[in-house]
This record gives C-alpha cells, sequence and structure tokens, in this order.
C-alpha cells in the first residue's frame, strides 16, 4: 500500500485535504512528530520505532511519497495544488533517501529548492 510520511503539517485544511486525498487513493497517511525526525526514512515508512541519533528538528512542512503508482502519484500532486495545500518539500522515497534521517532528507530539499531558486533568478536578470 502506498505510504505519505508528513512532517510538520500544522494547518487543519491541509491536513483535512490529506486525509480526504488518502482515502480516495487509499494510500497510508503517517503523520510523523518532531522527536521522529532523526529517524531513518526507512524505519519511519516500515513503521518501526527506532531510536534517532542526536538531530536538530526541523519546522518546514514536508511530504515523503513511497510506493505510489505513476497515475496515483501526479493525481496526489495535482490535487494538491488544485486545493491550494501546497508543501514546499516533498520526495519521493528511493533506495537512496530511505537511508537517511527526515532531518537529512529535508535539509537536501532546502538546499535544492535554494539552488533551484537561485538558478531561476539569475535566468530572469539575464532576460
Amino acid at each position: 500500500m502506498p505510504r505519505v510520511l508528513s512532517f510538520n503539517i500544522a494547518d487543519p485544511e491541509k491536513r483535512n485535504e490529506l486525509n480526504i486525498l488518502s482515502l480516495r487513493l487509499n494510500f497510508s497517511l503517517v503523520p510523523v512528530p518532531p522527536e521522529k525526525q532523526g529517524c531513518l526514512i526507512s524505519d519511519l515508512l516500515a513503521g518501526k520505532d527506532s531510536a534517532p541519533g542526536v538531530f536538530t528538528p526541523f519546522t518546514e512542512e514536508m511530504l515523503v511519497l513511497a510506493d505510489f503508482e505513476k497515475e496515483d502519484l501526479n493525481f496526489l500532486l495535482n490535487e494538491l495544488i488544485r486545493t491550494g495545500q501546497r508543501v514546499a518539500l516533498k520526495a519521493v522515497a528511493t533506495p537512496t533517501n530511505r537511508g537517511w534521517t527526515a532531518c537529512r532528507l529535508a535539509g537536501q530539499l532546502k538546499a535544492e529548492n535554494l539552488a533551484m531558486a537561485r538558478k531561476s533568478s539569475q535566468a530572469k536578470g539575464r532576460g
């Protein structure tokens, strides 16, 4: 069954939309509390209660999507956009990032977003 790990989703409307989508697309929505952000993505997806190492929790919203068919994944992402429930940090679980902690993944996604924003702003400056 597909799963979505959700981190720091405080907005009730966004949580409700994710719950509705989980019913429509038959995926398991797994809210992850801040104290579990130091756990491995693979453990969080497996429902294991691994002991996190030393970490600094992140505050940004993040979704980690696992085991989706391409059509369902695209539908989920498009529905979040259509309903205005954007989440800045999103990742599909891969063999590589499953071995990372949620904190490491969030840091990587933030760095990628920053690099893309810089590249976009440089391109606009040349236009």
